[in-house]
């Protein structure tokens, strides 16, 4: 009966000790990205556009304002993936005078599902692309210098 408990003390102790090192191996499964990289499609002209926003910065596509707050991807190692967290107010002249300004879609966005959370416009459509680095350089130049 003794070793029966024993072992049962065991597996959860060992199961305890995977679950929290699994978190920490989620938690550092993704990159944070400055740059979101969506494409819009205009359904009554049936023109499509790609277009890059930077994160905290406003674009606009037609009469929609596209916030983008956050922006992740998946190490190159892993099965890629980009999500972004994406705040869209309708500018319309139907939203104008209303004076609550309330986001027509507000949440995360997946490159590779974007119907899971799908944001819903009679006539636009938006969707992730993918997540990037800004790879703009700084001032200060990492080159090395040769000495004489």
């Amino acid at each position: 009966m003794a070793s029966k408990d024993l072992k049962k003390v065991l597996l959860f102790i060992s199961l305890f000790f995977i679950c929290i090192s699994g978190k920490n191996l989620v938690a550092n499964e993704w990159l944070i990205g400055d740059i979101g990289i969506f494409q819009g499609l205009d359904k009554i002209t049936a023109r499509i556009k790609t277009f890059e926003i930077k994160v905290g910065i406003s674009k606009t596509f037609g009469i929609l304002d596209i916030n983008l707050q956050k922006c992740v991807f998946s190490k190159p190692l892993n099965e890629p993936e980009s999500i972004a967290y994406i705040k869209v107010l309708d500018k319309s002249d139907k939203y104008s005078d209303t004076k609550d300004k309330s986001p027509i879609f507000e949440g995360w966005i997946f490159a590779s599902s974007p119907a899971l959370n799908a944001m819903e416009h009679p006539v636009y459509d938006v969707s992730l692309i993918s997540c990037k680095k800004d790879k703009t350089l700084s001032n200060k130049s990492s080159s090395l210098t040769l000495k004489d």
